[in-house]
Formats: structure tokens, C-alpha cells, sequence
């Protein structure tokens, strides 16, 4: 029966033929006939990747024994759920079950990859105790799990004192250098190995691929006895990570054989530096694609901004993953099409994949550029949980989202909340509070950063500065600039000059800020001089005004808001020749101004208009409305830009009004 058995298991291919097996066995009351059988049946369940499946085998077992306990450890380190692996092996020592060679050597591995050298030390202690030190292969996974936590120094006198050396101890010396950025010592290594492997001297390739020395690696390349797979693809990556396609392509017709790992390189490689119609073509001849193959062909589409394309092979795949949907989602919220990737995400929720913090940072961030908390809320209570709350990223978007929709109140909720505050959780609680108008709260909070000896950056100062800007705080502002810059030796960007030009611009220190854009030490751009036209603008300086538009108009001639904003000037000051000689600008370079569009969400639906939209189903109610409001408002002495600007002018655009009001559901 048992022969009958293994012999049966061993021509397994499948992971339901195993289940067929598995099911026989139990009707026939014959599964715990044989350790053996368990086993195998353990061991092909963790090759399929059902570690679950071999858990609930294994537990049913009376008394387990070393083979069985090893069997399933060595699943969990294969499948890469190292925590499970390392759980269980404390549960093997609780009936004194002593270890084999290769159950240590599993453990050794799972905490090398987890990272846990403290608890490594605590299993050197049990390979004395249990006879496995001058063990070859427990000292070779000593060796791999010393260098895997940056150990390099205990992992080099353990090698120099082994009786014994192999080549896997060799090899492990060399990859573990390289993987620890010591190229020198691992070519060192290596050059004194009497014998070498395809794997001794890929790894040293790797090492130079890594370090962008090209010219070693391919020269090492070209010394190779005999070159697998690996070492080509190993080579066509890194010539692919410098950009330099010329020679990956030629290293990729000279291979003898290929894989569809190969041609994926390719693809990649060729989407990375935007020439997709190249990387088209490789992927068109893959006979068998994979996952990967598609994705990264719809990756290179997204960044290059054709989701129309990205789209059509996305709905081409015979088999998506939760990598692909992300892909598709996240590429469109990062274009600007929310409302697609909401719509998208509705087919995702039918594939029953689980998310991952990549693609909830999708979901979020269109949710915030539609400004819909409701939605975003219903999304994380319903399909997230609070499982990802941890996640540093995650709580950094649901600050913005609430910050950018208007819930300041909830987004300092989330902050208060979170486990870990970094640079970047400070960073976006900062701006939310400078862009609320919440001066001091910004304020204070970046002294409790630095309190916290969290170190500022360019991204913080750029916040804090925007916080006095909102504030009026010319002389904070000067202050944090100085510190910016001489204490903490930061570059300003020119986000930084705009803020401090508009900071002195809107503080009635026009000549400061117009010195500030003369020291510049890069160009300026259409936002320091924009800052500077509408701080012009505010105090009626003409002659600065003047200046600030005509370097406005070479940056970005087509920009219309220049334009009228220099015509506004004009028209305060009487100029009325000046203002019908820039309306003349206007019309000889036919500048137009683009249609705004504005979005309200109500009960989790959005509603988008357009400039002047007459479409919506409610629209004449909605007009209605804002007559009403528009009366309200004459009467209750509005009288802003009359003379420009009558408010009846303002019918045709009422979507483009920042006025928060509240309309009735009903409407809708």
C-alpha cells in the first residue's frame, strides 16, 4: 500500500492531484499508516505553496517526529513565511523534539532573511548544545545569516576558523561582501578560491552591476568558463539600470538560449528609458508571457502617459494580480483621471485579491483628488480594516485627504493616532495646517519635531514657510529661511523663493523681495515671479508689476492669468491705454483661458461640471439656487470688483466660485 502510495506522490504534478490523494487516503483511513507519506504529502504541499493545507495535516498528527517537524518549518522558510517558520520551531522544543542538521539550517535562514540576529545568537547557544557546530552546513547558513544582518566581521572569523570549507561556504563569503557593498574584498575572495563556480563568479558580477561598473563585470563576464542563464541576465539588467540599451540588446542576440525572464529584462529596460515600440516588439515575441510581462508592458504605458493603451492590454490579460491592478489604478489617479480609477476599482473588489499598501495608496490619493471623504472612509471601514493603519504611508494619505477636503479636525485625529510619527507624517500634518490657516498650529508643531529630534528638510521648511506666508508673518519667515539655509545647510528651491517673495511681496516689502529674486542662485520661475506680480498686484505697484509680467511672458506666454492680472493693475491705477494695449496682447497671441471644472460628492456620487455646463440633470434648480444666493449676497452690500467683474458675469462660470455653501440634497 505504502509503495503504492509513494509512487503515486511522486508522479504528483498538481496541487489538486495531491488534493485527490490526500482525500483517498483519508476515506480509506490510511494517512497515518506511514511518517513517510506524511512526509512527502507535507513537502508537496509546501512546494504548491498550501502551506495551510500542510498545517492542518501536520497538526493532526499524535507525535510528530524530527522528519515531520523539519518537513513543515522547511515549507514555511520556502514559501518565505519565515515568522511561521521560526513560531513553530519553539513549539518543536516544548516537547523536547530534538533538531536536525537541516531543521537548524531552515531556522538559520528564516532569521537571516527576517533580520533577527538577536535571535540568532540565541540558536548559536543550541547548535553546541545539539553537537551541530563544526556541522558544514549549519556553519555555512551561519555564515549566510551573519552576512543577511550585516555582520560581515563574526562572518568572516567563523569562515576563517571552519576546519572544513565547501564551495557554497565560499560562495556565501563572496555574495555576502557583495550584498554588504564590499566589491573589493569579495573580487579578493574570490581571486584566492582554488575552485569556482557559475554561482562564485555571477555573484562578483553582481557585485560590480551593483557598484555601475560595467567595464569590470563585463570583463568578468567575458572570463567566465561557461555562462547559465543567470550571469546573461545578470549582465543585460545592469547594462538595462545604466540606460545604456545598445549593449543589452547585443548581449541579448548573442545569448544561446532565452527565457521569458530574458525578454521581461528587455521590456523593462526599454520602457525605463520611454522607448516603448522597442519594448513593444519584445514583448510581441514571447511566446508564452507571464504576469510580469504584461504588467511591465502596461507599467511603461502608464508612465508615459498612454493609459488608453495601458488600458487595452490590461483588458487583454488572461490573469491579472493584485501588482497589475495596482499598476492600472494607481496609474490612473497619478494622470489625473480619479474617476477612473475609482470605476476600476469596483471590478478589482469582484477578483477577491487582498490589497496590499501600494495599491490603498492608489485608492486614497484619487479619492483626495476628488476631494470625497465619504467614499474613502467606506473603502478602508469596509474593504481595508484597520490592519494597514501601521502603515506609515497609509496614515500619511489619510492626513491629506482629510486635510484636503476640509476635515482638518479628523486629519489631526489620524496623526494624533499614529504609532510612528516620521519626517513625512510630520510633513503633511504641517501643510495641512499651514493651508487651514492654522498658523500656529504649524508652528508649534514643527518645533515639537524638532524637539523630537526628527531633522527637518526641504519639504518641512517648505510647509512652515507657507504656514507664515498664510499668517503674515514676515519676521518668522525671514527666520526660518536663515535657519533653512545656515543651520541646517539647505539649498532653497524655487518653491522656497516663491513662498519668501510672496511672504515679503504681501507684507508690503516689494524691493526685499525683488532683491531676494535678483540673488537667486537658479532661474527664476513663473511661480517666484507670479508671487511677485500678485504681491504687485495687492500694494498697486505699477513699475515692479511691469517688470514681473514681462518676465512673466517669456517663461510662459500662453499663461492668461498673467495677462489679465497685469490688465487688472492698469485698470486700479486709471491706465486705461495700458489696459486695452494688454487686452491687444491677448487677441494678436489668441491666449486662452482653459475651462475650469468643479466636483461636489453627495451620498459617495460625484457630480462634475464644467465652465458654463448646462448638462446636469438638475441644472436648472442649481442656477436657480445660485440666483437666490446672488441676490443674497447684493443685498447684503457684496460689492467686490463690481466695477470689473458685476456679479451677473459670474453666472456663466459658478462652478469656479470658492465659496463654501451648503446645498440642499434635493436639489440633486
Amino acid at each position: 500500500m505504502n509503495q503504492t502510495v509513494s509512487h503515486l506522490l511522486q508522479t504528483c504534478k498538481t496541487l489538486q492531484s495531491l488534493k485527490s490523494i490526500h482525500a483517498h487516503l483519508l476515506v480509506c483511513g490510511s494517512i497515518a499508516s506511514s511518517d513517510l507519506v506524511l512526509n512527502k504529502i507535507i513537502r508537496l504541499y509546501s512546494r504548491f505553496g498550501a502551506t495551510d493545507y500542510a498545517r492542518k495535516l501536520f497538526d493532526e498528527i499524535t507525535e510528530p517526529n524530527a522528519f515531520l517537524w523539519t518537513s513543515m518549518i522547511h515549507g514555511y522558510v520556502e514559501n518565505s513565511q519565515h515568522i511561521e517558520a521560526f513560531s513553530l520551531f519553539r513549539d518543536m522544543r516544548d516537547p523536547y523534539v530534538v533538531p536536525l542538521n537541516f531543521t537548524i539550517s531552515s531556522i538559520l535562514k528564516a532569521l537571516g532573511r527576517l533580520k533577527w540576529l538577536r535571535d540568532g545568537e540565541g540558536m548559536f547557544g543550541l547548535i553546541w548544545k545539539y553537537g551541530f557546530g563544526f556541522d558544514l552546513l549549519v556553519q555555512n547558513s551561519m555564515i549566510d545569516c551573519f552576512m543577511r544582518c550585516g555582520e560581515v566581521d563574526c562572518a568572516r572569523r567563523l569562515f576563517d576558523g571552519m576546519e572544513e570549507k565547501d564551495i557554497i561556504s565560499w560562495n556565501s563569503m563572496v555574495s555576502g561582501y557583495v550584498s554588504n557593498d564590499r566589491v573589493e574584498v569579495a573580487r579578493e575572495l574570490f581571486d584566492s578560491m582554488v575552485e569556482k563556480n557559475v554561482v562564485s563568479w555571477t555573484s562578483l558580477i553582481c557585485g560590480y552591476v551593483r557598484k555601475g561598473d560595467m567595464v569590470e563585470a563585463r570583463n568578468l563576464f567575458e572570463a567566465m568558463p561557461s555562462k547559465d542563464l543567470a550571469a546573461w541576465n545578470v549582465m543585460i539588467s545592469g547594462y538595462m539600470d545604466i540606460g545604456d540599451v545598445q549593449a543589452a540588446s547585443f548581449l541579448f542576440q548573442a545569448m544561446p538560449t532565452r527565457d521569458t525572464g530574458t525578454r521581461n529584462l528587455m521590456i523593462s529596460g526599454y520602457c525605463k528609458v520611454g522607448e516603448l515600440e522597442r519594448a513593444r516588439d519584445y514583448f510581441e515575441q514571447i511566446p508564452c508571457r507571464n504576469v510580469a510581462s504584461w504588467t511591465m508592458m502596461i507599467d511603461g504605458y502608464v508612465k508615459s502617459g498612454n493609459l488608453d493603451e495601458a488600458r487595452r492590454l490590461f483588458d487583454e490579460m488572461p490573469e491579472k494580480n493584485i501588482i497589475t491592478w495596482s499598476t492600472m489604478i494607481g496609474g490612473y489617479a497619478k494622470h489625473g483621471k480619479p474617476s477612473a480609477s475609482l470605476e476600476l476599482f469596483k471590478s478589482f473588489k469582484k477578483q477577491r485579491l487582498e490589497m496590499d499598501g501600494t495599491f490603498i495608496l492608489s485608492i486614497i490619493s484619487a479619492c483626495s483628488q476628488l476631494g470625497i471623504v465619504d467614499a474613502a472612509e467606506s473603502i478602508m471601514s469596509n474593504d481595508v480594516g484597520s490592519r494597514y493603519f501601521s502603515d506609515t504611508r497609509v496614515v500619511n494619505s489619510l492626513i491629506d485627504l482629510y486635510a484636503k477636503c476640509g476635515n482638518i479636525e479628523k486629519a489631526s485625529q489620524v496623526f494624533e493616532m499614529a504609532d510612528r510619527k516620521d519626517l513625512h507624517c510630520y510633513s503633511t500634518m504641517i501643510a495641512a495646517f499651514a493651508n487651514h490657516g492654522l498658523v500656529e498650529k504649524a508652528v508649534h508643531l514643527f518645533e515639537d519635531m524638532q524637539r523630537e529630534n526628527i531633522e527637518p528638510d526641504e519639504v518641512i521648511f517648505l510647509g512652515v514657510l507657507s504656514a507664515c506666508n498664510h499668517g503674515g508673518l514676515i519676521n518668522e519667515g525671514r527666520r526660518y529661511f536663515k535657519q533653512m539655509i545656515e543651520e541646517f545647510k539647505i539649498q532653497p528651491t524655487e518653491k522656497h523663493y516663491a513662498c519668501m517673495v510672496d511672504i515679503l511681496g504681501r507684507g508690503g516689502f516689494l524691493e526685499d523681495a525683488h532683491e531676494m529674486i535678483l540673488s537667486m542662485h537658479v532661474a527664476p520661475t513663473s511661480a517666484v515671479w507670479g508671487a511677485m506680480l500678485a504681491a504687485c498686484s495687492i500694494h498697486r505697484n505699477v513699475q515692479m508689476a511691469e517688470i514681473a509680467a514681462s518676465e512673466l511672458f517669456k517663461i510662459e506666454p500662453e499663461n492668461s492669468g498673467n495677462y489679465i492680472l497685469l490688465s487688472n493693475i492698469y485698470a486700479d491705477a486709471r491706465r486705461w491705454r495700458d489696459v486695452a494695449r494688454v487686452r491687444a496682447v491677448i487677441r494678436e497671441h489668441h491666449v486662452r483661458k482653459n475651462r475650469g471644472s468643479s466636483w461636489i460628492e453627495l451620498d459617495s456620487a460625484v457630480h462634475e461640471f464644467v465652465m458654463g455646463d448646462v448638462s446636469h440633470v438638475a441644472a436648472d434648480r442649481i442656477y436657480f439656487m445660485l440666483s437666490l444666493l446672488n441676490e443674497d449676497m447684493k443685498l447684503s452690500g457684496y460689492t467686490k470688483d463690481k466695477d470689473r467683474n458685476p456679479i451677473s458675469a459670474l453666472y456663466p462660470s459658478f462652478l469656479s466660485l470658492t465659496i463654501d455653501i451648503e446645498i440642499d440634497e434635493q436639489l440633486f
